[in-house]
Protein backbone atom coordinates (compact mmCIF):
# COMPACT_ATOMS: atom_id res chain seq x y z
CA UNK A 1 0.00 0.00 0.00
CA UNK A 2 2.68 2.13 0.85
CA UNK A 3 3.70 1.96 -2.78
CA UNK A 4 0.18 3.40 -3.62
CA UNK A 5 1.06 6.70 -1.74
CA UNK A 6 4.74 6.94 -2.95
CA UNK A 7 3.19 7.28 -6.51
CA UNK A 8 0.97 9.69 -5.50
CA UNK A 9 3.68 11.44 -4.11
CA UNK A 10 6.06 11.17 -6.54
CA UNK A 11 3.05 12.30 -9.65
CA UNK A 12 2.49 15.20 -7.73
CA UNK A 13 6.17 16.27 -7.12
CA UNK A 14 7.24 15.94 -10.69
CA UNK A 15 3.94 17.67 -11.70
CA UNK A 16 5.21 20.50 -9.53
CA UNK A 17 8.76 20.70 -10.45
CA UNK A 18 7.44 20.57 -14.66
CA UNK A 19 5.58 23.58 -13.78
CA UNK A 20 8.33 25.55 -12.04
CA UNK A 21 10.93 24.63 -14.81
CA UNK A 22 8.42 25.20 -17.20
CA UNK A 23 5.71 27.46 -16.25
CA UNK A 24 7.72 29.64 -14.34
CA UNK A 25 11.22 29.64 -15.66
CA UNK A 26 13.10 27.99 -13.19
CA UNK A 27 12.43 30.98 -10.51
CA UNK A 28 11.71 29.25 -7.98
CA UNK A 29 13.99 27.73 -4.96
CA UNK A 30 10.84 25.12 -3.87
CA UNK A 31 11.79 23.10 -7.19
CA UNK A 32 15.22 21.53 -5.05
CA UNK A 33 13.03 20.00 -2.54
CA UNK A 34 10.37 18.75 -4.74
CA UNK A 35 12.60 17.18 -6.85
CA UNK A 36 14.06 15.50 -3.91
CA UNK A 37 11.08 14.27 -2.53
CA UNK A 38 10.01 13.41 -6.19
CA UNK A 39 13.18 11.27 -6.81
CA UNK A 40 12.76 9.55 -3.21
CA UNK A 41 9.27 8.47 -3.83
CA UNK A 42 10.52 7.48 -7.53
CA UNK A 43 13.29 5.49 -5.89
CA UNK A 44 10.84 3.75 -3.72
CA UNK A 45 8.55 2.82 -6.06
CA UNK A 46 11.56 1.36 -7.82
CA UNK A 47 12.66 -0.64 -5.06
CA UNK A 48 9.91 -1.84 -3.25
CA UNK A 49 6.90 -1.78 -5.67
CA UNK A 50 5.91 -4.63 -7.63
CA UNK A 51 5.26 -2.67 -10.87
CA UNK A 52 8.91 -1.48 -10.54
CA UNK A 53 9.31 -2.87 -13.90
CA UNK A 54 6.71 -0.21 -15.54
CA UNK A 55 8.31 2.46 -13.42
CA UNK A 56 11.89 1.93 -14.54
CA UNK A 57 10.76 2.01 -17.99
CA UNK A 58 8.76 5.68 -17.45
CA UNK A 59 11.95 6.58 -16.09
CA UNK A 60 14.37 4.99 -18.83
CA UNK A 61 11.48 6.20 -21.52
CA UNK A 62 11.92 9.57 -20.27
CA UNK A 63 15.77 9.73 -20.32
CA UNK A 64 15.53 8.57 -24.29
CA UNK A 65 12.70 10.37 -25.74
CA UNK A 66 14.95 13.87 -23.72
CA UNK A 67 12.20 14.86 -21.26
CA UNK A 68 14.67 15.41 -18.76
CA UNK A 69 15.69 18.46 -20.21
CA UNK A 70 16.51 20.31 -16.33
CA UNK A 71 18.67 20.34 -14.17
CA UNK A 72 15.79 19.78 -11.78
CA UNK A 73 14.91 17.26 -13.77
CA UNK A 74 18.12 15.37 -13.88
CA UNK A 75 18.38 15.28 -10.35
CA UNK A 76 15.11 13.60 -8.92
CA UNK A 77 16.19 10.93 -11.77
CA UNK A 78 19.26 10.72 -10.33
CA UNK A 79 17.94 10.38 -6.62
CA UNK A 80 15.33 7.92 -8.00
CA UNK A 81 18.22 5.55 -9.86
CA UNK A 82 20.68 5.90 -6.32
CA UNK A 83 18.00 5.17 -4.26
CA UNK A 84 17.27 2.27 -6.50
CA UNK A 85 21.21 1.03 -6.32
CA UNK A 86 20.80 1.48 -2.35
CA UNK A 87 17.42 -0.48 -1.69
CA UNK A 88 17.95 -2.83 -4.80
CA UNK A 89 15.38 -3.24 -7.64
CA UNK A 90 12.26 -4.97 -6.93
CA UNK A 91 11.05 -7.42 -9.06
CA UNK A 92 11.88 -7.42 -12.91
CA UNK A 93 10.05 -8.31 -15.79
CA UNK A 94 11.83 -8.11 -19.02
CA UNK A 95 9.34 -8.89 -21.42
CA UNK A 96 6.26 -6.15 -19.89
CA UNK A 97 9.31 -3.98 -19.08
CA UNK A 98 10.40 -3.61 -23.08
CA UNK A 99 6.95 -3.32 -23.49
CA UNK A 100 6.05 -0.54 -20.83
CA UNK A 101 9.35 1.35 -22.41
CA UNK A 102 7.86 1.50 -25.87
CA UNK A 103 4.34 2.21 -24.71
CA UNK A 104 6.09 5.08 -22.34
CA UNK A 105 8.12 6.39 -24.93
CA UNK A 106 4.73 6.07 -27.35
CA UNK A 107 3.12 8.39 -25.13
CA UNK A 108 5.96 11.08 -25.83
CA UNK A 109 5.35 11.35 -29.54
CA UNK A 110 3.50 14.35 -30.84
CA UNK A 111 0.80 12.74 -32.96
CA UNK A 112 -2.09 14.94 -35.03
CA UNK A 113 -5.20 14.09 -36.90
CA UNK A 114 -7.11 11.17 -35.49
CA UNK A 115 -4.34 9.93 -33.20
CA UNK A 116 -3.84 13.09 -31.13
CA UNK A 117 -5.57 12.17 -28.19
CA UNK A 118 -3.50 8.77 -27.76
CA UNK A 119 -0.55 11.75 -27.52
CA UNK A 120 -2.67 14.49 -25.44
CA UNK A 121 -4.42 12.03 -22.60
CA UNK A 122 -1.24 9.71 -22.86
CA UNK A 123 -3.24 6.77 -23.16
CA UNK A 124 -0.57 4.30 -24.81
CA UNK A 125 1.01 3.28 -21.45
CA UNK A 126 -2.49 3.15 -19.28
CA UNK A 127 -3.96 1.14 -22.49
CA UNK A 128 -1.07 -0.82 -21.77
CA UNK A 129 -1.07 -1.36 -18.50
CA UNK A 130 -4.91 -1.89 -18.43
CA UNK A 131 -4.37 -4.87 -21.11
CA UNK A 132 -1.79 -6.41 -18.69
CA UNK A 133 -4.44 -6.14 -15.69
CA UNK A 134 -7.14 -7.76 -17.81
CA UNK A 135 -5.00 -10.64 -19.36
CA UNK A 136 -2.30 -11.72 -16.84
CA UNK A 137 -4.35 -10.25 -13.87
CA UNK A 138 -1.16 -8.10 -12.57
CA UNK A 139 -3.55 -4.93 -11.94
CA UNK A 140 -0.96 -3.15 -9.79
CA UNK A 141 0.48 -1.55 -12.94
CA UNK A 142 -3.02 -0.06 -13.62
CA UNK A 143 -3.29 0.53 -10.09
CA UNK A 144 -0.17 2.52 -9.53
CA UNK A 145 -0.16 3.77 -13.07
CA UNK A 146 -3.80 5.76 -12.53
CA UNK A 147 -2.29 6.86 -8.61
CA UNK A 148 0.75 8.65 -9.98
CA UNK A 149 -1.38 10.14 -12.79
CA UNK A 150 -4.36 10.78 -10.90
CA UNK A 151 -1.36 13.36 -8.45
CA UNK A 152 0.15 14.59 -11.51
CA UNK A 153 -3.41 16.18 -12.93
CA UNK A 154 -4.21 16.92 -9.69
CA UNK A 155 -1.29 18.93 -9.50
CA UNK A 156 -1.21 20.90 -13.01
CA UNK A 157 -5.38 21.73 -12.53
CA UNK A 158 -4.21 22.91 -8.78
CA UNK A 159 -1.67 25.23 -10.49
CA UNK A 160 -3.57 26.21 -12.99
CA UNK A 161 -3.41 24.38 -16.26
CA UNK A 162 -7.51 23.54 -16.95
CA UNK A 163 -6.86 21.31 -19.50
CA UNK A 164 -4.66 18.03 -20.02
CA UNK A 165 -0.82 19.38 -19.73
CA UNK A 166 0.78 19.96 -23.19
CA UNK A 167 3.83 17.87 -23.84
CA UNK A 168 7.20 20.15 -24.70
Amino acid sequence: MLDVLASLVSGGAIKSVDFIEDERKGRSLLKWPLAVIAGLAFGYVLSFSPASSMFLAILAAQVFMGKVDRVAHGAAVTLAVLTAFLYGLGPLDLQLLVAFFILSALDELPLAGVLAPLAEYRLWLKGGTLCVGLILGAWSYFVLLMAFDMAYLSVSYYLGEKKMPKKG
